[in-house]
């Protein structure tokens, strides 16, 4: 038996969900597998004693028993019902992290992951380095996160249906483009753990898999600060990803119409997120994740109430999916009186409007 308590002939196991899934698991195995044992037992001995000849005669006429009846039917529908019990349970732990969760944004790409840190580490696990930019290549190594703190991923796609998995957690979760999935962990033993992607997604998808180091929270805490190259690089990355997002926000000349100003043509977004969004035609919205990743890509899908539609939208050829995580995590940061002054020192994307008075292009008339 290993530290947990577990049978050595179980796979690793190195969190709290893994342990939760793992007696569901082995619970459902074993209540299943004695009662479809006893079932042939039964059927088998049935066959031995009542088998034709060994009772000549007719067959007598046997009425039932209403408490065999509701035996049979009772204790069953208990043990599935504690199946569902536990289940819910256990799906419940895994579908609500903690507030305190330390948050890792993961991107899913032909054929790597890409994990960035709050403090703006990055990570490329698995790909093949030939294909890869200079920075990519030197990012490549391993997932790290520490022991005894809830982590949560956040994940999405730049191109097809991943699948984000690791044996050792006993959780996996569908990666999708467009669209935002999240999981978490509460790592408990240190050590490395295999990394998948556990849906097929292409002719070079086995190289999407990698390595998850887990470490103690000093070793974590001395890597953030780059002092630990635990994935073979000491180059840690300056910056967050709320200071990254300020950066674009000024490049994409948000500060504009986005002004704490009472010229600004847009909604201040100091304090914006977890509030409530009124919006142009009746209901509202919650400012979460999802909320502000819409406001950029389709801006005029929900237009806030007392506003104009006149923001253009931004494609991925404009803002990468790394960087609207930036964007959106400084736009989760931003307080009251913490909206930048107007700047000019950035070029405008295509698209975007170069002053207050410019009215953005119209839509693309597609098929």
């Amino acid at each position: 038996m290993n530290t947990m308590g577990i049978p050595p002939f179980i796979p690793e196991l190195a969190s709290e969900h893994a342990l939760r899934f793992e007696y569901l698991f082995w619970y459902i195995t074993i209540t299943s597998g004695v009662v479809g044992l006893a079932l042939y037992a039964a059927l088998l001995y049935f066959c031995v004693v009542y088998r034709r000849g060994v009772n000549p005669g007719p067959t007598p006429r046997i009425l039932g028993s209403l408490r065999l009846e509701l035996a049979w039917t009772v204790i069953p529908a208990f043990v599935f019902l504690s199946y569902f019990a536990i289940g819910v349970y256990v799906f419940n732990k895994a579908a609500h992290p903690p507030e305190d969760s330390m948050e890792v944004f993961i991107i899913g790409k032909q054929w790597m992951w890409k994990a960035q840190y709050p403090g703006g580490q990055r990570v490329i696990i698995g790909g093949n380095p030939r294909n890869m930019t200079e920075a990519e290549r030197n990012s490549i190594g391993k997932l790290v996160i520490p022991a005894g703190r809830p982590v949560k991923f956040t994940m999405i796609s730049e191109d097809v249906i991943h699948s984000f998995g690791i044996p050792a957690f006993r959780q996996k979760m569908d990666v999708l483009p467009g669209r935002y999935t999240t999981m978490w962990q509460h790592p408990t033993k240190t050590g490395e753990y295999h990394l998948y992607c556990d849906q097929f997604c292409g002719t070079w998808h086995s190289l999407m898999v990698g390595k998850v180091k887990v470490v103690n929270g000093a070793e974590f805490d001395s890597w953030l600060m780059g002092h630990q190259p635990f994935q073979g690089s000491d180059n840690a990355v300056d910056g967050s990803l709320a200071h990254e997002g300020r950066q674009l926000f000024l490049k994409l000349q948000c500060i504009n119409c986005h002004s704490a100003t009472p010229t600004g043509k847009a909604p201040v977004l100091e304090g914006l997120w977890g509030t409530r969004v009124p919006l142009k035609g009746g209901g509202g919205e919650w400012a979460d994740d999802q909320y502000i990743i819409e406001s950029i890509r389709k801006p005029r899908g929900k237009v806030v109430d007392g506003w104009e539609g006149v923001m253009p939208a931004y494609d991925e050829s404009q803002v990468t999916n790394e960087e609207l995580n930036a964007l959106v995590a400084y736009i989760r940061s931003l307080k009251k009186g913490q909206t930048p002054d107007n700047t000019q020192r950035f070029p405008a994307p295509n698209g975007a409007p170069t002053d207050r008075t410019q009215s953005p292009p119209p839509p693309k008339k597609g098929n």
